[in-house]
């Protein structure tokens, strides 16, 4: 009976320690006169972090999401994976220098109430590993810090770590500038510029629409692995057509971008070109069914200053002269988001019906 005793009270003691460890390292027990380690703010593993919130202190925000290998913009669009490389860097080695002295900490948090950034990192993480497997992985809430302005000489920034409550300053070792414009809460500046990724084999069906020239609409379905059936706008089958310029235009939709977000416009202006100026619409359908439609319109010619007061009038816009080396896009309907593009890289893309006949003996 003793000896179970010892035994229930030993285990007590083992588990007791066990918390006590966890909640040091968890920073539950920690006291403002304790030194925190240089990498309190730091996610050393970004393989694991699958998402990222980032905010100001107006509301503007973006969410980041890993899906698959792939990291999205607030679920739904694809971000630039060279900026998501460089925040997911600054996350791993962003590094305390020194916390702020107490003399200053007063207007350091009042500065950092109304001009700071919101930062939360999200981990999958293990309930327990064992035999080096991992088990129960769950999404955890990791770390929360405000990234505040940068210092004096603009080589640091200022920082609340959520748990430490005291403004830091912080850095990224060997770089030379402060870190805050990795942390942008717009999500347009996230945005992957990519409007059409789609291989020629995975192409199922791509449908154009001409509306400045109906005759010049086409139809394009898949009928093997490299094999395609063209038709007219009517869905009336072409017998004759020049595969190897239709397979060239297919090619293209493995790269397609767009140039630019555009913010300038007005709503009166956005909202006359949407009505307008709209000449071709291209609807392109992969083989697992995913359909990506582009609307393309007209941009104007006119000077920048005088642009708004032109496509407030009543007459259609597409009567006036047009820009012959960019013009708009709508990507998915997203009426809201303005694209810019170029005709350079669209040639190929943008041929018309005739251009793929052979010519009449």
């Amino acid at each position: 009976m003793k000896k179970n005793r010892f035994y229930i009270l030993a285990a007590a003691v083992l588990l007791l320690i066990c918390l006590v460890v966890i909640l040091f390292k968890t920073g539950v027990f920690h006291t403002s006169n304790s030194i925190p380690k240089s990498d309190i703010f730091a996610v050393r593993d970004t393989s694991t972090i699958s998402k990222i919130f980032i905010a100001d202190m107006n509301g503007e925000h973006v969410l980041l999401n890993r899906r698959d290998g792939e990291w999205y913009v607030d679920d739904s669009i694809r971000a630039q994976d060279p900026k998501i490389k460089d925040l997911l860097g600054v996350i791993s080695n962003v590094t305390l220098q020194q916390p702020v002295a107490k003399t200053a900490q007063s207007n350091i948090n009042k500065m950092m109430s109304v001009n700071a950034i919101k930062v939360e990192i999200y981990q999958k993480t293990p309930k327990f590993t064992l035999f080096g497997k991992r088990f129960f992985d769950k999404e955890r809430k990791v770390k929360t810090y405000y990234m505040g302005p940068a210092t004096m000489d603009n080589m640091a920034n200022f920082a609340i770590l959520e748990g430490y409550d005291e403004p830091c300053i912080v850095y990224i070792p060997g770089f030379r500038g402060f870190i805050t414009p990795f942390y942008s809460f717009r999500p347009i500046d996230w945005y992957n510029c990519d409007l059409f990724s789609t291989k020629i084999t995975r192409i199922k069906s791509l449908k154009v629409q001409d509306f400045e020239n109906p005759e010049e609409s086409f139809i394009v379905e898949k009928s093997g692995p490299r094999f395609f059936n063209l038709f007219d706008g009517q869905h009336q089958p072409i017998l004759d057509y020049d595969t190897i310029k239709l397979l060239d235009m297919l090619s293209v939709y493995r790269d397609l971008n767009y140039e630019l977000y555009v913010k300038a416009l007005s709503e009166s202006a956005r909202d006359s070109i949407l009505r307008f100026n709209k000449f071709k619409t291209i609807t392109l359908v992969d083989v697992n069914g995913v359909e990506t439609r582009l609307d393309m319109y007209r941009k104007l010619q006119p000077d920048a200053m005088y642009l708004d007061a032109i496509l407030e009038q009543e007459a259609p816009a597409v009567d006036l002269p047009y820009n012959r080396d960019k013009f708009y896009a709508v990507l998915n309907g997203k009426t809201k988001d303005l694209l810019q593009c170029q005709y350079y890289h669209f040639d190929r893309a943008n041929q018309p019906l005739s251009y793929f006949l052979k010519p009449q003996k």
